[in-house]
Order: C-alpha cells, then structure tokens, then sequence
C-alpha cells in the first residue's frame, strides 16, 4: 500500500491472531457471495449510490488494489457488516418481549396531547439499543383510529427521538465508524459528553415542538417506559461491561455479546425461538441494500485513509492545520447538508473524519467524534433517502417528504448547527 498520508481508520486486521486469517478470509468470500446474490434485488435507488460510491473510489485511489488489499479491506469490512444483521435480532427479539408490549400499550394510552414528547423520549430510549426497531415498536402504540396529524406528529417525534439517540449510544454503527478515527478512549467520552447532548436536546425541542409541554406529561411518559427501563439498563451494561473487561471495540462488544444475550430469551420462552427467527430473516431482506451501501463505503473509504487521498485533496487545497471551531461546525452541518441531497452520513461523516483527524484539525478528538456523532443524527433525520425516515413514513403511515420537509427539517439544522457551536466552544476551553 501507499504510504499512510493522513489519519487511518484502526482495522481489524491489526489485531488478527493469524492463526484464525483464513477463517476470517473465508467469511469475506461469505460476505462476496451474500453481496453477487443480492445485486438483483437492490432498488433502484441503491444501485445509483453504489455507482457513484464506485466512481468515487475509482476518482480517490491512485491504484487498483491487490488481492492481499481487497482482503485486508475485506476483513475490515467485515465486522461492520455484522453489525446490522446482530441489531436486526435484537429488534425481532424486543418485539416480542412481554415487557415491551407493556409499554407499548401504556403508549397508546397517552392523551393526543403528549403524544409528541412521549414518542420522543420513548424512541431516544428505545433506539438506544434497537435502533430503527423503535419506529416498528412506536408505530403500533399510535391508535388505528388516528388522524393524519397525529400519526404525523408522532412519526416526526419518534424519527427526532430515535436518531438521536445516536448521539449516546454504541449501538449505532456511527459510534463504529467514529471509533475507528478517534481510537476507544476518546470515543467513549464522546459517549459521556452524548448523553448531556441528548437531554438538551430533548429539554429544548419539547417545548418548541409541542405547545402545551408539561411535566405532567413528562411523568406519565416515564411511566409508561417503567416497565422496560431496568431491561434495558441492563443490556447497555453488558455491553458496556464486557467492552472495558475484554479490550473490546464498542461494535466488536455489540457483535459478541447481543447474540448471548438473545440466547438468554430463547431459554426462557423457547415457544418465541421460530418466531424471532422468522421476523430476523424479514428485517434482513428490508435492510440488505443499507448492508451493501454501507460495507462498499465503508470499504472505499477504508482505502481512501489507507492511501491518504482525503488528506492529500484537502491539503492540495490547504496546507495549515484546520481551526478547531471550523472542523466542528462543518462536521455535523456538512453531514446534515450532504443528506439533504441523498449522501448517506456513512459516505460524508468518513471524509469529515479522515480529513479533521489525527492532529489536521486543532480539535479534541472526543468533541471531533461527538460532533459526527451529531451529524448523524441530523443526517439520517433530514434525507429522504434515509432508511429512518423511508421506515418511519411507512410505518406510521405518512409521506417521506412531509416527515422530512417539515419540522424535522428546522430540528436537523438546528441540532447540526447550534450542537458544532456548543462543541466549538468547549474545544475553545479545553485548547
């Protein structure tokens, strides 16, 4: 390979034991299998990202990578690709757990008027730990009998609450992708430093976004969630756990500790076992085009910070070190921007990071990753092409348009502008 230019991704195959490279090489060919069988049932929307994902890597890379590239890339992409299958489990478990179909029912028996607050704070915790599988959660809590506003009011709620959440949460494959620039230490800061970003978010977008807020509905929305909170809890704390005990990744930890903790439900309601799998192999077919989109980004880009050719552009363009401030402004709102026009966060948040990691950018790299953290979620809240918003506006039964060209779109730039400046001048502080 080229000579490393700028700021590299940690890849797997660092920490390989080469006594298990062949095993691993052989779920890459997997994966190659999985990816030749599902070209023909990609939408058309997913091939005109992958082309233009493939004229991006053809423009970048300065060489046709070998075999021993394509498999070192590979091995890299690997774990992220399991990501999404493990969280589709996850999601197919949840839907049949007893407790949540308690909360889903005291949900729907929130008055109209705190439907807005409810949803939001329900999906921020739900999505914490099941991503989008809280859209599929909330949407049955909304009334069959519903008007169109409602529905409407609750789709954009919860899509604010859900993506979110990504904000603090490691089980968002942003937190992956971040953690592979800033390196587990400073990532999980960035963790700590989400969670205040998420409650004042919520403090702020509540009352802005539902006129008669109250604390009245605050308390019955909390009581609503009573009943899966502890659960909840425990499963980040597992994770959590097992990450700082095994040295893990925060993805590697999800990966490996998910599945185990799924295995435990099995045992104790065996009845559920065809069931979650049958509802895991129909979330796979819906999400197989993000698997692909995401894996060949995240390959090309894998390559492009192996060869340094983010970093080389932007120095041919400057060649000082980039003022904090600028870096964490144009981070989530350069994300949030790019989405509008159908650049998936996955595509923009690796250029942002390869460009203001490893010492080009006068930044921390905890804020660094916060603020892609940031962008995230105000990427995948305000794109049409969001899997979020299509999921979202199908479930709840509203347009993805009137999901994304309405106060959600306000919210994504907001959160996307006033979250840089918040982390420019903590950076500020910190400098």
């Amino acid at each position: 390979m080229v000579q490393v230019v700028g700021g590299t991704p940690s890849t797997n195959a660092q920490s390989i034991n080469f006594s298990n490279i062949g095993v691993i090489n052989l779920g890459v060919f997997a994966f190659v299998g999985f990816a030749i069988l599902t070209v023909s049932r990609l939408r058309h929307d997913s091939m005109l990202i992958i082309a233009l994902l493939i004229f991006v890597c053809w423009a970048l890379l300065d060489h046709f990578p070998d075999r021993n590239e394509w498999l070192e890339g590979g091995r890299y992409v690997l774990i992220f690709t399991a990501l999404l299958p493990t969280m589709a489990l996850v999601r197919a478990t949840a839907s049949l757990m007893p407790s949540v179909h308690r909360t889903q029912k005291a949900l729907a028996q929130l008055p109209a008027s705190a439907t807005s607050g409810g949803f939001h704070l329900a999906a921020n915790i739900f999505g914490g730990v099941i991503n989008t599988g809280a859209l599929a959660l909330l949407s049955t809590a909304v009334p069959k009998n519903a008007s169109k506003a409602r529905r409407k009011i609750a789709a954009e709620a919860a899509l604010r609450g859900m993506v979110t959440a990504a904000a603090w949460s490691p089980f968002f494959i942003a937190f992956a992708i971040g953690q592979g620039f800033v390196g587990k230490q400073d990532s999980w800061t960035a963790i700590a430093i989400g969670g205040f970003t998420a409650i004042l978010f919520a403090a702020v977008s509540l009352p802005v976004f539902n006129r008669s807020f109250s604390f009245a509905q605050l308390r019955m929305t909390f009581h609503c969630l009573k009943p899966i909170l502890l659960r909840l809890l425990i499963v980040l704390g597992v994770v959590l756990l097992s990450a700082f005990l095994f040295n893990f990744t925060a993805l590697s930890a999800v990966v490996v500790m998910m599945p185990i903790l799924v295995a435990l439900q099995f045992i104790r309601y065996p009845a559920q076992i065809k069931l979650i799998i049958g509802e895991t192999a129909t979330n796979m077919r819906t999400i197989a085009d993000d698997i692909l989109i995401i894996s060949m980004a995240m390959l090309i880009g894998y390559f492009a910070t192996r060869t340094g050719a983010f970093t080389a552009l932007f120095v041919s363009l400057y060649g000082g070190t980039i003022s904090g401030w600028f870096a964490l402004i144009a981070t989530p709102l350069g994300m949030m921007l790019a989405s509008i026009f159908g650049v998936h966060p996955v595509i923009s948040s690796t250029v942002f990071l390869a460009v203001f990691s490893s010492g080009h950018a006068d930044v921390h790299p905890a804020l660094l990753m916060q603020a892609h953290l940031i962008g995230w979620g105000a990427g995948t809240m305000s794109s049409v092409a969001s899997l979020s918003v299509i999921m979202g506006a199908s479930l709840f039964r509203v347009r993805s348009r009137d999901l994304v060209l309405g106060v959600n779109l306000f919210a994504a730039f907001c959160y996307a502008l006033v979250g840089g400046i918040a982390l420019s001048f903590i950076n500020i502080m910190i400098f």
